[in-house]
């Protein structure tokens, strides 16, 4: 079932066995708390990239540039913020991520269109080449949900896999155990129980089907080994 934002708060409480305790105040346990859920969608998106996706229509400004914040979605307790990037296109052509020490010139000097496709990540941006201004371009993208933090209210429930939940109070815990180091031990227990159901969830999650994971498109057949 879904778990409120104060729901996961006590849940926290309960696994540090703090229940009674004014050590650590709502706002302590709210800040590790959303700490540790953004790490958690990282660890989520590393194993499974397409776990969440969403397609980006994005247009290039004057100096060929998409910022990532045109990537993001939403608003309240229904943000998409953009994580990764999984591909650009225009609708026809896929483009290529390359990187500025391989084109430093690209957008200085005349970058021919027939060229390939290009883009790189710069600062918070993403520079498309060959420059030009106001070209369409289609961006999927992975996404993490609105962040602890930003939800709009205690009532709000977050988002995750179900079971989840013990993850982040389990590795929250954790750490608000180590505040002083005055209850190490019982934070390395959490911390291995967190590890224990964060490698059964990542499991369960890298592969919905029984298909073998096979060669494809974009990759190299060295990644794999010598065919």
């Amino acid at each position: 079932m879904a778990i409120s934002r104060a729901e996961l708060v006590e849940l926290t409480r309960e696994v540090m066995d703090a229940v009674d305790s004014t050590r650590w105040s709502d706002t302590l346990i709210k800040s590790a708390l959303n700490v540790v859920y953004d790490d958690e969608w990282s660890n989520l998106l590393n194993a499974t990239q397409y776990y969440t996706y969403a397609m980006r229509t994005v247009t290039t400004d004057a100096n060929g540039v998409v910022d990532f914040t045109s990537l993001n979605s939403g608003g309240g307790d229904s943000q998409e913020n953009f994580y990764r990037i999984l591909s650009v296109s225009d609708g026809n052509v896929l483009y290529t991520q390359t990187r500025f020490q391989d084109v430093p010139l690209a957008t200085t000097t005349n970058y021919l269109p027939t060229y390939p496709r290009l883009y790189y990540i710069v600062g918070e941006q993403v520079q498309i080449l060959p420059v030009a201004s106001g070209t369409s371009l289609f961006v999927a993208v992975n996404y993490k949900p609105t962040s602890l933090y930003d939800l709009l209210s205690d009532a709000s429930t977050i988002t995750f896999p179900l079971g989840g939940e013990w993850i982040i109070a389990n590795e929250a815990g954790a750490r608000l155990l180590n505040k002083g180091g005055a209850e190490s031990g019982a934070a390395q227990v959490l911390k291995r129980e967190a590890a224990e159901l964060r490698m059964g969830l990542l499991d369960d999650i890298r592969r919905r089907t029984i298909n073998p994971t096979l060669l494809a498109y974009p990759d190299q057949k060295h990644n794999w080994a010598s065919c």
